[in-house]
């Protein structure tokens, strides 16, 4: 069975002095399948903004309706509300994968 995904970059956007956190502007990572890149320049990620954008990621991932929420929402807040950044969610591209179940799923 043959599936697609779109491949995800998530930047770190924002006016950094409304920063709360260690993000820098421009910094974030890729996103392709079940793999993370960190993008060209990123030395780090917050563990607590991994975690909290995980669930935007796989979302993001699948192929949606036009009219879903979800195509026109692009940016997701930093989980600290005292922080002014925001993790701007970028489609570029899309995969095709293949998965084979085993004999017994059959």
């Amino acid at each position: 069975m043959k599936y697609k995904l779109n491949d995800i970059r998530v930047i770190t956007v924002g006016d950094m002095s409304t920063f709360n956190c260690s993000h820098k502007v421009g910094e974030g990572f890729v996103c392709k399948g079940e793999n993370l890149s960190f993008a060209k320049g990123t030395k780090s990620l917050s563990h607590f903004v991994l975690a909290s954008l995980m669930p935007y990621i796989a979302a993001k991932q699948r192929v949606r309706d036009d009219a879903d929420w979800m195509e026109f929402e692009t940016d997701i807040a930093c989980p600290d509300p005292k922080c002014g950044a925001r993790f701007r969610f970028e489609i570029i591209g899309k995969s095709t994968y293949e998965y084979y179940p085993r004999s017994n799923e059959v």
